[in-house]
């Protein structure tokens, strides 16, 4: 079933249009009712007002006021003139809530856009959340990077496939965007010099019923090595759509050691849809 409803989630007026593009291309292409979505935090008022604490308090809430009309005069023009139909919505949410009031506007989706985490920006760390997204919201997450421009994607995709849950989610998440592709590649990377490099067979028995006919690779990389190794195939083979399962380990071993979801959400260079 093609996406109905997508919920594309913006935070920041420096890569609104960037977020957008992929957004707007899958509504159009899906007749989607796309969703914008803007959560800034509120200002706490000081336990003793004073003068200056209000003051303080009054321009912090102005300039968040002043952020999400920027964004919103974004969205509304890219939104404008459209076939599918658009709504905006912005709200106000304690600062440590606000990945919970997105999730709450998502989990009703059928996709979410967001974007990757940029850790130059000031508020990364409270407002840039597409790894948690993927994991707590039950819902596939395309990962827009903060490089490049992708206003149309899709038409070479590379599946990093291995026979687990996320992967699973993952591959049958992305049906829609499988389905109109013009070249489906499934790379299986092994970590084991004891098993055997045959590619998986079944996944491209039941991709082929849904009409899509993938290359099956597979190839052998230690664990450290398996982000790496997905990057450059997707170099190579000129992807423009990356689609994996999110955290098959923990997350406490993939920050402590490393692992391809945390090394493709540093480094990703083509969207990236995510599932868990």
């Amino acid at each position: 079933m093609p996406y109905r409803t997508i919920l594309v989630y913006l935070n920041d007026r420096r890569r609104a249009e960037r977020m957008l593009e992929p957004a707007v291309f899958l509504a159009r292409r899906y007749n989607a009712h796309l969703i914008g979505l803007h959560v800034y935090p509120s200002v706490m008022p000081p336990p003793i007002p004073s003068p200056a604490s209000r003051y303080v308090a009054g321009t912090i809430l102005e300039f968040e006021r002043a952020e999400s009309d920027a964004i919103g005069a974004v969205f509304s023009p890219m939104t404008a003139n459209q076939p599918f139909v658009s709504e905006w919505r912005t709200i106000k949410a304690p600062l440590f809530e606000i990945p919970t009031v997105v999730m709450d506007h998502a989990r009703a989706t059928d996709l979410i856009v967001a974007g990757q985490a940029d850790p130059s920006w000031n508020f990364s760390l409270t407002m840039d959340f597409p790894e948690r997204l993927a994991l707590e919201s039950g819902r596939p997450v395309l990962v827009v990077p903060n490089v490049g421009h992708h206003r149309e994607f899709g038409r070479n995709v590379l599946i990093a496939w291995k026979p687990t849950r996320e992967a699973a989610r993952a591959a049958f998440d992305a049906l829609p965007l499988l389905k109109d592709a013009e070249r489906v590649q499934v790379l299986e990377v092994k970590q084991s010099a004891d098993t055997p490099l045959m590619p998986n067979i079944s996944i491209a028995a039941a991709l082929g019923r849904h009409g899509i006919k993938p290359i099956l690779r597979s190839t052998e990389k230690p664990d450290s090595r398996v982000g790496d190794e997905i990057l450059s195939r997707l170099a190579e083979e000129g992807a423009d759509l990356l689609v994996m399962g999110a955290y098959g380990h923990s997350r406490v071993r993939e920050y402590v050691l490393g692992g391809a979801t945390r090394h493709i959400a540093q480094h990703m260079t083509v969207p990236t849809l995510w599932s868990h």
